[in-house]
């Protein structure tokens, strides 16, 4: 298949069927609401096509706008995970060598971690959910205000970030990831995490 600068598209397939994954995306465009009931099978069927929601909410996008769903030279920018595999590999000689004394606080910046990478996540996701909603109705050649969703993006992550600072000026790495938890539950429960 040719898209119209004469770029090589890539059709995505199951590996195992080798059937066409244009259909999915498709059903999903032409489908409006997906139910709970459905979710599942669609995170089962980009699994089965290895992709992750990110990958599907793309290919969702370019489809609409040149009808493929891969488009040779583009989305997603491959950075290499070079540096961080030797990071890890190099992470499994060095916890060997920890103190007895700091496997606690090691521990505990760990569960830290595992933590924000999924709030950030999540705030990654829903950046792209307020570009979506918003956006939704926006008639051609009315402006987009990028700037909104950068701001926002950064705003949070940057409240956010000030607040583990705060939370690690009072209390050891072991407890961070706690606080850090209760911190959101607050949140949560006063409404202020989606604003």
């Amino acid at each position: 298949m040719e898209t119209a600068k004469g770029q090589t598209t890539i059709v995505g397939a199951d590996p195992e069927t080798g059937k066409d994954c244009t259909e999915l995306v498709r059903d999903l465009l032409n489908g409006g609401t997906v139910s709970e009931e459905e979710y599942p099978d669609i995170l089962q069927e980009c699994d089965r096509f290895g992709w992750s929601e990110r990958d599907l909410w793309q290919k969702m996008a370019l489809y609409l706008k040149k009808r493929v769903i891969n488009e040779k030279g583009s989305y997603p920018l491959e950075l290499g995970d070079g540096p961080g595999e030797r990071l890890r590999k190099r992470m499994l000689t060095l916890i060997g060598k920890l103190p007895y004394r700091s496997l606690d606080e090691f521990r505990g910046l760990i569960a830290f971690t595992v933590s924000f990478l999924k709030r950030a996540e999540f705030v990654c996701d829903l950046v792209v959910y307020f570009f979506a909603e918003r956006e939704k109705g926006l008639q051609d050649g009315e402006e987009i205000d990028t700037q909104a969703y950068t701001d926002f993006f950064a705003d949070k992550l940057f409240w956010e970030l000030e607040k583990i600072r705060q939370i690690g000026e009072q209390t050891s790495l072991k407890e961070l990831e706690e606080e850090y938890v209760d911190w959101l539950a607050d949140r949560i429960l006063d409404g202020e995490v989606l604003v």
